[in-house]
């Protein structure tokens, strides 16, 4: 399993500082092994239906380039770029050339927009999920087609290119791996057809917001059948099964010192999210217990849902040196 830090500078919201502490921060989880950071895109952070006006919210192909610069190993991961916000020929030429700043470490998450809130703030146009998905579609075509052909025409029902030329072409070809994100049926059929990873979170798209309800059925027991969807959608699109990797964030994260302060945090998280605190304890986007209960439950899922790749967003430094040093060298690999 490979393992990734949230690219927000492992600082609480509240004593956020600023792109240096981001830099700072990464380059300690390239020290300490870590495979990845994930690098968000917004214009404003959501947190259960509020904006979070005071944080600062950093251009994500700004971060990129910063970190492509300072560090040496690590991959570049958009968790994920909104396709929506740029002119697709504008996202193409961006991925190819952090992938060439970096030597070829980009990972390419996409998705097709999920704050209500923050479109409508900046006057960007909000269009039903559906709409948005085929905006998408036709995104993902053309940033394929500017990668990979030396001139490339598509005329679409939201954009068009005419015989048209990108360079430079990424390092890493036929282009840089394709990471799509949320866990609707609609990505859930998109990421078996074209996406190397899919990013599973709860729904978000068609309520333009993160809600209690999403969270508590985007469950243990739910992502099976959500993973099979992906598998049907590989199958009819002629892939070989498993070619699409399975990927989740932990948003929850407390490590703990014994099996009874475990219990006391799902509780609390419990009474929150309003599911029992078993269900915590192996809830896709939680990761709670001491160093030997992490790893017992990484190893299930990894083995019951073929986890390959699992983002966490650490409160702070101190969080992610502890499991790096108890925990990463058990599961890393």
């Amino acid at each position: 399993m490979e393992f990734a830090i949230g690219g927000t500078g492992g600082q609480s919201r509240q004593d956020y500082m600023g792109i240096e502490q981001i830099i700072q921060h990464v380059a300690l989880a390239e020290e300490l092994g870590f495979s990845a950071v994930t690098v968000p895109d917004h214009y404003v952070f959501e947190s259960i239906g509020q904006l979070q006006r005071e944080m600062p919210a950093y251009e994500v192909f700004t971060v990129l380039a910063a970190l492509a610069q300072r560090t040496q190993r690590i991959k570049l991961v958009t968790h994920v770029v909104c396709l929506l916000f740029r002119h697709p020929a504008m996202n193409a030429r961006l991925f190819a050339q952090i992938d060439e700043a970096s030597r070829g470490r980009v990972v390419a998450g996409v998705g097709a927009g999920w704050t209500r809130a923050e479109f409508e703030m900046m006057g960007i146009p909000f269009p039903p999920i559906a709409e948005r998905l085929a905006m998408l579609d036709e995104q993902v075509a053309i940033m394929r087609g500017l990668w990979t052909e030396d001139s490339f025409t598509h005329e679409g029902k939201y954009w068009t290119v005419r015989e048209a030329v990108s360079r430079p072409k990424p390092v890493q070809k036929p282009h840089p791996p394709l990471m799509i994100g949320g866990s609707g049926n609609g990505i859930l059929r998109r990421a078996g057809e074209w996406a190397d990873i899919v990013h599973m979170v709860p729904r978000t798209g068609r309520a333009g917001t993160t809600t209690m309800e999403e969270i508590r059925v985007f469950n243990d027991q739910t992502v099976p059948a959500k993973l099979e969807r992906v598998r049907a959608a590989e199958a009819a699109a002629g892939r070989p099964r498993g070619s699409v990797r399975f990927a989740s964030t932990i948003f929850q994260y407390a490590m703990t010192s014994s099996p009874a302060e475990t219990m006391q945090v799902a509780e609390a998280l419990s009474a929150f999210i309003g599911l029992p605190p078993a269900e915590i304890l192996t809830h896709p986007v939680a990761l709670i217990g001491t160093p030997e209960q992490m790893i017992a439950e990484l190893r299930r899922r990894e083995v019951t849902h073929g986890l390959s790749l699992l983002g966490i967003n650490f409160a702070n430094a101190d969080d992610m040196r502890r499991f790096a040093g108890e925990v990463l060298p058990a599961l890393a690999g």
